[in-house]
């Protein structure tokens, strides 16, 4: 069986019921978003810093990939410079321009800039005036921004392989510190 509720009880029902948020509500919720913010910008701002350098990094891993490719390519030297562009070193030409330099975004340096290289017809990279493969670091790339994690090393071995780790110190010259990862 079914009762009928008088109307007059229904309008005072909906008289009663609170209707949007009170002050107090609302000052809760803005103070709990503040608070949020206050700890997710900082970590933010660190994530876009690394997020850089390690791009940074990988265009210089990619930059030594390409002048090898071009070297292979055009079957003549072609030079890496400290900052970046790539020459084709035909013999007795002037050299000719593959890239222009690399430009860093604000905030991100190369501690010590990139290692000039030659990359051989048979691909492999060495220093000039040097026959045999480089071994070593070829860029420490970081920013004072961040305190922890802020570099990136990009190392070469034997001219060929390529590698690179992220650190919270300078990049040692000949091999990675033992706290790069």
């Amino acid at each position: 069986m079914h009762t009928l509720v008088p109307p007059d009880f229904l309008r005072c029902a909906r008289r009663s019921r609170p209707r949007g948020f009170t002050l107090v509500e609302l000052i809760v919720t803005i103070a709990i978003a503040a608070l949020l913010l206050a700890v997710a910008v900082p970590s933010f701002n660190r994530l876009m810093i690394s997020s850089r350098l390690t791009t940074q990094a990988n265009n210089a891993v990619n930059l030594l990939a390409y002048a090898r490719a071009e070297a292979v390519k055009r079957g003549v030297d072609v030079q890496i410079s400290s900052d970046g562009a790539i020459t084709a070193l035909p013999p007795g030409v002037a050299s000719v321009p593959i890239t222009q330099a690399v430009v860093a975004p604000n905030g991100i340096t190369a501690s010590s800039p990139l290692t000039a290289l030659i990359a051989s017809p048979m691909g492999l990279l060495h220093a000039p005036g040097v026959a045999t493969g480089y071994s070593g670091l070829v860029g420490d790339i970081s920013s004072s921004a961040i305190t922890s994690d802020n570099h990136r090393c990009i190392y070469l071995y034997t001219g060929t392989t390529v590698a690179s780790c992220t650190d919270s110190q300078i990049c040692k010259q000949s091999a990675p510190n033992a706290t790069c990862k």
